[in-house]
């Protein structure tokens, strides 16, 4: 069981029990419940707001928080939410990049907020705004997995030339070779996340090995075609950071300042 699913069983178990009555779930339970992915720790307790009450009460299942001025709510299978805007504002502002930048990217590339909407939820002079500022700034629809969210969270935050993201590269017909995860062009580099859980949509019938030599097959043709060194990296080395720096720094995608 994933540590979302684990939460989500608390959430049932508090609406059962009745804990959640007048309650609204909100930050991280509300991400569960918005299937908003979230890099980093889940808290144990189920985070809600009491609107028109104060925050800062706990019990050991439950942890009250200070709604901001106008928060924005809806009902999710029957359970009043924070509004899937107002819980990436409030993450934004409250937990760094790499844990929400996969959450911004995958809710514009769904196309269930915007990120006016997002900046409109928090009010303008919150502690945290400047943080969440620069997540909108930076999510970006064309990632395609927490794992690619992650990576470009680590390159961000450790001043990395940015990379353009999903760039289509053709052979010389013409035809499609596949989309790139990340290509930097003016230093030759082309990166990929390998995240395996995409091979479990590719198998279709062929094994693992098979499915591995089809990629590499495929990566040579597109250093062939591209002229540029292709690097691949885990979601190992991009959680523990060092390992997708050094794996970067040795084809030449080194901090900018």
């Amino acid at each position: 069981m994933s540590r979302q699913q684990a939460h989500r069983v608390r959430i049932i178990a508090a609406r059962l029990t009745g804990a959640l009555d007048g309650a609204v779930l909100a930050r991280e339970s509300a991400a569960v419940m918005h299937g908003i992915p979230l890099v980093g720790e889940i808290p144990q307790q189920v985070q809600v707001v009491r609107l028109g009450r104060d925050g800062g009460r706990s019990s050991g299942t439950i942890r009250t928080l200070r709604a901001c001025r106008g928060f924005e709510t809806e009902m999710n299978d029957g359970v009043p939410v924070a509004s899937v805007a107002q819980t990436l504002a409030d993450l934004g502002r409250g937990r760094p990049l790499r844990d929400v930048l996969a959450g911004f990217d995958a809710m514009l590339r769904a196309g269930r907020v915007t990120k006016e909407a997002v900046a409109a939820a928090a009010p303008k002079r919150s502690r945290g705004r400047p943080r969440l500022c620069r997540a909108i700034e930076v999510a970006d629809p064309n990632a395609e997995s927490p794992g690619e969210s992650l990576s470009r969270a680590v390159m961000i935050e450790h001043h990395l030339p940015l990379p353009t993201l999903q760039d289509p590269v053709r052979n010389e017909r013409g035809g499609l070779l596949g989309r790139v995860d990340f290509i930097w062009p003016e230093h030759g580099v082309i990166g990929e996340f390998d995240g395996r859980v995409k091979y479990g949509r590719e198998l279709a019938g062929r094994s693992v090995e098979e499915v591995l030599l089809a990629e590499r097959r495929r990566e040579i043709d597109i250093e062939r075609v591209t002229g540029m060194r292709v690097v691949r990296w885990l979601w190992d080395d991009a959680m523990r950071e060092r390992g997708l720096l050094e794996i970067l720094a040795e084809v030449g995608i080194r901090p900018s300042y």
